[in-house]
């Protein structure tokens, strides 16, 4: 059980190793919680404050004892922000709010632990000796010698004893332990990458200009959720695209023999006609290909239409959005964002009508504000003054409102427009600056976020962007509200994307051996040894088991057909439960007899290799994932070391029951049999994807679940029927 610690109300110190004084502020948005975790894997029901804080946490740590709770408006996440509400729970230690540090940046601080690194030239019985007359005790004696992991004496505050730690002679620093969140990142090895700052902003300096440390996108981070698909498609309707450009070109969507050439009457040929065009196109969805620059959807395609921005007519601008709309509306698998990054003089009914049609056909329009420094509500500039539209200003490398950029209540959001690096015709790339540069950063992020989940609407596509932004008031006194909800942020809008699961039914076949009992195991193998002679090729099978009392039967089954390519007899497993299949061996769960137990079998002959004891129960479900095991008894979940046995974390099942579990792709398969739903979870953080009933007539049961991750197949054995169901899994 952890000790209480001082609720402080400063929180400094002096670190010794910058000599430097550090100081933060508390964002009482989020709260860091320490968890007795220990004491929580043993129960199977946890209170009802404990179980608030776990719902309402956007990231649970079990094995290392915190969660991350998030101020939100649910009544769950009011009770957990009140720290003496929230230490009421005996399972809840210690909480301390996020911290701001004096470069605007967040940080997450365990509340009642630190690290202490003492000189190289102290003993460890010294160092003991030191920790002990702290009265701290040591967490974890950190690989790199001298340097631990301890934790607050009952009593005192963090910051008081990081503070004292780092007065003594002996140690080198002292600082507190902290969380590294979404730290993962997709940085691409694009040359100029580091010129974008837009997208990664570690205060690097950009043409001159130094910039602040996260006033960005945050698009590396976004990358981990998704770099988009070509059937989402950016028209940039703008004075055209070099289409042969080297960062482009395998991103440009097929032409053929369609008119795309709005600025003429005798060509159809969308090729720049200045610079313009192709510099907004390589921003929102240039290639990520190890050579110049890369855009903000790099995986998406880019439908380059030219219209004449200097003496041209605004109806063939209203021509030009049209076109998107009637392939839009000819083209139902396919997702259209337009760019438009151009002004004009006053309202033009056509470009109107044209942008309302877009968007009634599920199209989502960008705009940039308008580069005159105007309140586009006292001065309005259109077309960005639409409703319709999304409306982009302009911000710089500190998050401050581009000198040039409109403004204004009409503005949706902001994004990055000064000094932006992006593709010229002729190969080249150039530096410019205008909303006309941050608009494109919008519609790549609204392809992104289609390329997530292709069900939603324009609308909430829009609703994504505009709700996930980062709040750039306080850099901006002057502006306070006039810069639409924010800049946006990629990483936020991707996060806030639903998934979108589909499922097909392919196909079913008939159990080898019909269910008279209560439990049956489904796990898929890509390749294991089905032939008696050990060079013969491995090959992939789906491994069953039914219950049929004194004669349960492991099965090897085609998993393409469903027939049985061999069957094996484990030695006193006439209850099993669940199977699964971890590359070299078969392991198994107990339901009845023996439960509490996982047991080991060998690949070709079924023989037992031995056994490790689990939490008791009916062990429902059971899968291997790297070096752990996601053990089920029906209404809990349980990650288990596979080489011990140890629980490491535990939760409550999806939905209130398990009865079989399978993994693939990131994603764990929670089968309900007393519902016939799968649930599904993202493995990294637990959170949810999605859910459904699995198709087909009633009883619609989930006895048996598998997952093959190379075909994007889920299996689901259903027990009353006797029949295994294949669907085709597409994320």
């Amino acid at each position: 059980m952890k000790k209480r610690v001082k609720n402080e109300s400063e929180f400094e110190f002096y670190d010794k190793l910058t000599k430097k004084k550090r100081s933060f502020k508390a964002n009482r948005d989020q709260m860091v919680v320490s968890l007795n975790a220990s004491e929580m894997d043993s129960l199977d029901v946890l209170d009802d404050k404990t179980e608030n804080l776990l719902r309402s946490s956007k990231s649970v740590n079990m094995e290392m004892g915190f969660a991350i709770v998030e101020a939100g408006d649910s009544d769950a996440d009011s009770d957990a922000m009140d720290r003496d509400s929230l230490l009421e729970s005996d399972y809840a230690a210690n909480s301390l709010p996020s911290m701001i540090d004096e470069e605007g940046n967040l940080h997450y601080f365990m509340p009642d632990e630190f690290t202490v690194q003492f000189d190289e030239d102290v003993s460890e019985i010294k160092a003991k000796s030191i920790i002990k007359s702290f009265k701290c005790e040591i967490i974890k004696k950190q690989r790199t010698k001298g340097y631990y992991t301890l934790s607050v004496p009952k009593d005192k505050g963090l910051f008081e004893t990081i503070s004292a730690f780092n007065k003594h002679k002996d140690v080198l620093f002292s600082e507190a332990s902290e969380i590294g969140l979404n730290d993962e990142l997709y940085v691409p090895n694009d040359t100029d990458f580091s010129k974008l700052w837009g997208l990664r902003n570690i205060g690097q300096t950009v043409d001159g200009v130094t910039g602040t440390n996260d006033a960005d996108i945050d698009a590396t981070l976004a990358w981990n959720y998704e770099r988009g698909r070509r059937n989402v498609i950016v028209a940039v309707i703008d004075t055209g695209v070099d289409y042969n450009h080297p960062d482009l070109k395998n991103n440009i969507l097929a032409q053929g023999s369609e008119d795309w050439n709005f600025a003429s009457s005798t060509s159809k040929d969308p090729f720049d006609g200045g610079t313009h065009g192709t510099h907004v196109a390589g921003t929102a969805a240039g290639v990520d290909n190890q050579i110049g620059i890369i855009g903000v959807a790099p995986k998406c395609s880019i439908m380059p239409l030219r219209v004449n921005l200097t003496s041209g007519m605004n109806s063939n601008r209203a021509d030009a959005i049209n076109y998107v709309t009637d392939q839009a509306r000819a083209n139902s698998k396919n997702r259209y964002v337009i760019n438009c990054s151009w002004r004009m003089s006053g309202h033009h009914s056509g470009v109107y009508m044209a942008i309302r049609r877009a968007v009634r056909n599920n199209v989502v329009v960008v705009f940039a504000a308008g580069n005159a420094g105007n309140d586009i509500n006292v001065t309005p500039q259109y077309p960005a003054v639409y409703t319709e539209v999304i409306a982009v200003a302009a911000t710089d490398q500190k998050d401050r409102k581009a000198s040039f950029s409109n403004y204004g209540k009409k503005v949706d959001v902001s994004a990055p427009g000064v000094n932006i690096y992006s593709t010229v015709p002729g190969s080249n790339y150039s530096f410019k600056n205008g909303t006309s540069m941050a608009a494109p950063h919008v519609a790549g992020l609204a392809a992104l976020i289609w390329s997530k989940n292709m069900t939603l609407t324009d609308n909430q596509v829009r609703k994504i962007i505009e709700k996930t932004t980062d709040n750039i008031d306080a850099k901006n006194p002057g502006f306070v509200g006039k810069l639409g909800t924010g800049r946006i942020n990629a990483f936020k809008a991707l996060r806030a994307t639903p998934y979108n699961v589909t499922r097909k039914l392919i196909k079913t076949f008939s159990f080898p051996q019909n269910n008279r009992g209560s439990s049956t195991g489904l796990t898929y193998a890509r390749r294991i040894q089905t032939h008696p002679i050990p060079w013969f090729p491995k090959r992939s099978a789906l491994l069953f088991v039914t219950q049929k009392a004194g004669s349960e039967k492991i099965y090897y089954l085609n998993p393409i057909t469903g027939s049985v390519m061999k069957a094996v007899d484990p030695p006193a497993n006439d209850t099993l439960g669940s199977l699964t299949w971890d590359g070299s061996f078969i392991y198994g769960a107990n339901v009845t007899t023996g439960a509490g137990k996982i047991n080991k079998f060998t690949s070709f002959s079924g023989s037992a290799a031995g056994s490790i004891n689990v939490p008791a129960g009916r062990g429902e479900g059971l899968v291997a994932v790297g070096s752990y095991f996601y053990y089920s008894t029906i209404s809990r979940i349980y990650k288990i070391r596979k080489s011990n046995g140890q629980v490491v974390h535990s939760f409550p099942a999806p939905g209130g029951a398990c009865h079989s579990i399978a993994y693939g792709d990131g994603f764990l398969f929670f089968g309900n049999t007393n519902n016939g739903k799968v649930t599904i979870l993202k493995l990294s953080n637990l959170s949810f994807v999605d859910s459904f009933i699995v198709p087909g007539t009633a009883p619609r049961r989930v006895d048996g679940l598998a997952y093959n991750p190379y075909a994007n197949l889920l299996y689901v054995a259903n027990q009353k029927k006797n029949k295994i169901s294949v669907l085709k899994i597409s994320f």
